[in-house]
């Protein structure tokens, strides 16, 4: 005797710009992972003043804000999240090599033909 049960659905189609969202996820991601090695590292050396120290981590903290909330609202196809992820994008191109990657996808997810309202 066999069971009847459905297999789970593979690629779930409801999700408006989900390689857009998933894009910023993960840049959310890198940017965390590098605090916490640059916090790590800064830990072991101490060699800059502790106001610049705030400073840097005030502006990744920021980053990553700003990247999940482009995340979570480019999922619901607000233009708002569309010009927060254009905006991103081009900060993210400056960062050498997998942000210019990631920066070149979201430039080009954010477009007029590949946007789902």
């Amino acid at each position: 005797m066999q069971p009847n049960v459905t297999p789970p659905p593979l690629i779930s189609n409801n999700n408006r710009n989900e390689t857009l969202a998933l894009v910023h996820g993960i840049y959310a991601g890198l940017l965390s992972f590098s605090a916490v090695v640059f916090l790590y590292l800064e830990y072991q050396q101490r060699s800059i003043a502790t106001v610049n120290l705030v400073i840097v981590m005030a502006l990744m903290l920021l980053l990553i804000y700003l990247n999940i909330s482009a995340c979570l609202k480019v999922k619901r196809g607000d233009g708002e999240g569309r010009t927060l992820s254009r905006i991103l994008a081009v900060l993210m191109l400056l960062s050498f090599p997998i942000g210019t990657v990631l920066g070149a996808i979201a430039l080009w997810k954010s477009s007029s033909k590949q946007w789902q309202n």
